[in-house]
């Protein structure tokens, strides 16, 4: 109910014209539909209101990611990370999540050098973050280090039994060495 959504969150705009959560909100909504430029002008609305907002430039990476505008990506992604890591409370070693999104806009813009170093640091800041080892396996798999790939499956599989990529992972792990 995406349209409803961007109704009900105009509304509350119309109360407060400072919420930045309404922008995102709507950007979300936006994005969410595929209609990228009204998801892009209300993210960098809500950056308007509060320029620190690191979902809003997750919102944008991943907009800008998903039409292959990987370099505007990678800077929004970026941003998102260094804002979510000096956030009060923030893990050492930065926020997976921010991190993983920065390795798989690497990973798509052909950057798998730099991806693998963002998925290492993804596990590093949270080892539970599953998608990240599923990622590092694929690079690990790219540079041909088959072994090194499999221990990563086989942690995506341990933390992620049914995750998206749990079928994917069970294949290659069949076919490398132990």
């Amino acid at each position: 109910k995406y349209d409803e959504s961007v109704e009900a969150f105009t509304r509350a705009l119309a109360v407060n014209p400072k919420c930045q959560d309404c922008y995102y909100n709507i950007g979300f909504a936006y994005s969410q539909k595929k209609d990228y430029d009204k998801a892009e002008e209300n993210y960098k609305k809500a950056l308007e209101v509060k320029p620190d907002y690191a979902e809003a430039y997750n919102g944008l990476a991943n907009i800008y990611n998903t039409q292959r505008k990987f370099d505007l990506a990678a800077e929004a992604s970026k941003k998102a990370s260094e804002l979510s890591a000096a956030a009060p409370g923030a893990l050492q070693g930065g926020n997976a999540d921010a991190l993983f999104n920065e390795g798989v806009i690497l990973w798509n813009g052909g950057k798998v050098a730099d991806a693998k170093a963002k998925f290492e640091a993804a596990i590093a800041a949270n080892p539970d973050h599953a998608e990240s080892h599923y990622q590092l396996g694929m690079a690990l798999v790219n540079e041909g280090k088959l072994k090194e790939a499999g221990e990563q499956f086989s942690s995506y599989l341990k933390l992620a039994p049914d995750g998206p990529n749990a079928a994917t992972a069970k294949a290659l792990l069949a076919q490398l060495p132990k």
